[in-house]
C-alpha cells in the first residue's frame, strides 16, 4: 500500500510543478544535483532509494518534478519498496519470532548493504 503514497507524491508534484519550481529556487544546487542523478542513473536511483533507508519521499517528489516516465517509476517503486518488505517477511518466516530483534537492530544496515551491492552492480554493468 505504500506504493500509493509514492504515486500520490509523484502526481501531486507533476500537477503543482510551477509552484514547486518557485519553492525550490532556494535549493537550486540540491535540485540540480538530483536532476543529474536522475539523468545519469534514471530508474536505478528510484529502485535503490526504494530499498534504502533514505526517505523515499524525496525521490518520489523529485521523480515527479523531473517528469520521470510513469511506467519505469512505477516498476522501480514496486520492486524497490516491496523487496524490502519481502526480505523482512522472508527472514521472519524462515527464522521465526526470535529474528525480530535482530531485524530491528540491523534493518538500516541491511538497507545500506543493499544500496552498496546495487551500486557495485551498476558500476560493473557500466564497465562491461
Amino acid at each position: 500500500m505504500k506504493i500509493f503514497g509514492s504515486l500520490y507524491d509523484r502526481v501531486m508534484v507533476m500537477v503543482a510543478y510551477e509552484v514547486l519550481v518557485q519553492v525550490l529556487q532556494g535549493h537550486a544546487a540540491q535540485f540540480e544535483k538530483a536532476q543529474l542523478w536522475f539523468a545519469e542513473y534514471g530508474v536505478w536511483i528510484v529502485l535503490i532509494a526504494g530499498f534504502s533507508p533514505i526517505p523515499y519521499k524525496i525521490f518520489t517528489i523529485t521523480a515527479g518534478a523531473l517528469l520521470m516516465p510513469f511506467i519505469p517509476f512505477l516498476l522501480a517503486s514496486v520492486v524497490g519498496r516491496d523487496s524490502q518488505f519481502y526480505l523482512i517477511a522472508f527472514l521472519a518466516n524462515r527464522f521465526g519470532p526470535a529474528i525480530e530483534p535482530k531485524i530491528r537492530q540491523y534493518v538500516e544496515w541491511l538497507g545500506w548493504a543493499t544500496v552498496v551491492l546495487v551500486a557495485i552492480l551498476i558500476a560493473w554493468m557500466n564497465l562491461k
